[in-house]
């Protein structure tokens, strides 16, 4: 979940488009996806027995004691029913901010699990998502994880670790997000920190989120996750498909209604057996991105169409912070159309998978634009800084 912004493009109808890639005829600008890469000649699967596994995991948090709830003062929305979401993963989430969100007209929130960022250790998040199932406007709570990415601020990165060490970190991350590394998340010592018996998701499930957030879906695509998947003759798509579908047994096999909300990857769409495991799909970036690092915050449209994708046009239209990180980082966002993602969440809308769309945005008119287009092709937007750590009130 990290990316660019440009200056908005017209909004006028998406031009000569397939017959299979129309969109209901709206104009879009540029979104953030990545193609699934070739498979490997000779692919074969990478028994789960033969990885490198830690004896015994690091202690990783201890997550405050979950709060008593009258389940009789509990009605908490549907998912086909949010009509207003906030996407906040500040770390150092406030009281005051808490008591906002609470106090808002917000269905969903997706927070981070702060407990897992290693100077929160102690963070009250029972108390937090008790206070927020239980507010005059209940929401459903929803945690932010990273599956596909290594982060070192969280409980458990262990000192002397690196790209290599472990042998499944295998990168840097390709747009410039200090601290995060792919991995290759089928090995089982990446897999035992979320699905251990003290790992992350049993504490979120402790915890009393309603589901999961499941953020870097598409490290399949990352160079350094495809070289070793080559090497090691996996294919990396369906190593990601098997990974969230774990995690869903795992989640629902304790809270049947436990929900998997999947960031991005809106390619894996055209397989049935990834929609079969997920409750929705969130893309981010399907008309606006910022930069890593929230420089800067928004406002960078993608392409509109495929034809636009690298033109010297596209490119002169960029504002100069946009078009320094369209020049940077050449596997950006800023290097996809719209047209590309519109055609994926369309096809997954159509076989009735909820769509969420997150745009960043900080000007008025974009932020305008962007709900009612997504809400008019029947997707349920959020706009915000690129950053996501300030709260953003329902709109309009």
């Amino acid at each position: 979940m990290k990316k660019l912004f440009f200056l908005v493009l017209a909004v006028g109808l998406i031009a000569s488009c397939d017959a299979s890639r129309e969109v209901n005829n709206l104009s879009m600008l540029t979104p953030e996806t990545t193609s699934i890469p070739p498979a490997p000649t000779e692919v074969g699967v990478n028994p789960k027995t033969e990885s490198t596994k830690l004896a015994t995991l690091p202690p990783q948090f201890t997550p405050a004691e979950p709060v008593e709830v009258n389940p009789e003062a509990l009605s908490l929305p549907n998912l086909t029913d949010i009509a207003h979401w906030l996407y906040l993963i500040d770390v150092n989430l406030e009281p005051d901010t808490v008591e906002q969100i609470a106090a808002s007209e917000h269905d969903m929130v997706v927070l981070d699990f702060i407990p897992s960022e290693k100077n929160n250790r102690d963070y009250p998040m029972a108390t937090v998502v008790s206070q927020l199932h239980n507010a005059a406007h209940p929401k459903l709570v929803i945690a932010y994880i990273d599956i596909g990415q290594a982060e070192e601020y969280r409980t458990y990165w262990q000192p002397g670790w690196d790209i290599g060490n472990p042998d499944w970190i295998v990168g840097a991350d390709p747009d410039g997000w200090e601290g995060n590394f792919p991995v290759a998340y089928w090995y089982d010592e990446w897999r035992e920190i979320w699905l251990g018996a003290d790992g992350y998701l049993q504490a979120i499930l402790e915890t009393g989120f309603d589901g999961v957030y499941l953020d870097w879906v598409e490290a399949y695509s990352d160079e350094n996750v495809v070289a070793l998947a080559q090497q090691e003759g996996v294919d990396p798509v369906q190593e990601m498909i098997w990974w969230v579908g774990d995690i869903t047994d795992f989640s629902q096999t304790q809270k049947p209604d436990f929900i998997i909300i999947s960031q991005n990857a809106a390619e894996l769409a055209e397989n049935d057996e990834y929609l079969d495991i997920i409750d929705a799909i969130a893309q981010e970036q399907v008309w606006f991105d910022g930069g890593a690092d929230n420089v800067p915050p928004g406002d960078c449209p993608l392409p509109r169409t495929d034809a636009e994708i690298d033109t010297t046009a596209y490119r002169d239209s960029l504002s100069p912070e946009c078009r320094e990180v369209y020049e940077n980082f050449p596997d950006s966002t800023l290097h996809v159309s719209s047209e590309e993602y519109l055609h994926y969440l369309t096809l997954a809308h159509d076989k009735g998978v909820t769509i969420f769309t997150v745009d960043y945005a900080m000007k008025p008119d974009h932020i305008a634009w962007t709900y009612q287009t997504s809400q008019t092709l029947g997707f349920i937007p959020f706009v915000g800084n690129r950053a996501l750590d300030r709260y953003v009130a329902p709109y309009p």
